[in-house]
């Protein structure tokens, strides 16, 4: 039997899955009396657990986090998660947030 190259590559590409890559994005932030909200959308992380593993990181890095909500938005399977901490604290949501996803965005600096 005669197998060309561009025979076995059509048959490998036909065959193959293909796989979304995980991803994440900031969504903004404001003022929540005392506190400051922030605002992440995702897909591909921890939506069996509705976003949990981004409030686990969280608490993880002795963050208080109030009003946590997450949902998922209809928009092409990404979640949105909103949640109020201390503010002047991004950077440890930052930290948070690369913790669970292996990423750095810098979102909300200064803030």
């Amino acid at each position: 039997m005669k197998f060309s190259i561009l025979s076995t590559t059509a048959l490998l590409a036909a065959s193959s899955t293909t796989v979304l890559a995980d991803e994440w994005k900031c969504n903004g932030s404001w003022g929540d009396l005392g506190l400051k909200r922030y605002s992440i959308k995702f897909k591909g992380y921890c939506e069996d657990r509705y976003g949990q593993c981004f409030l686990d990181s969280m608490r993880g890095k002795a963050l208080t986090v109030h009003n946590w909500q997450c949902w998922q938005t209809g928009d092409d399977g990404w979640w949105q998660a909103d949640f109020s901490v201390t503010a002047g604290l991004a950077w440890q949501i930052n930290n948070a947030i690369q913790d669970v996803t292996g990423l750095w965005r810098g979102c909300w600096p200064n803030e």
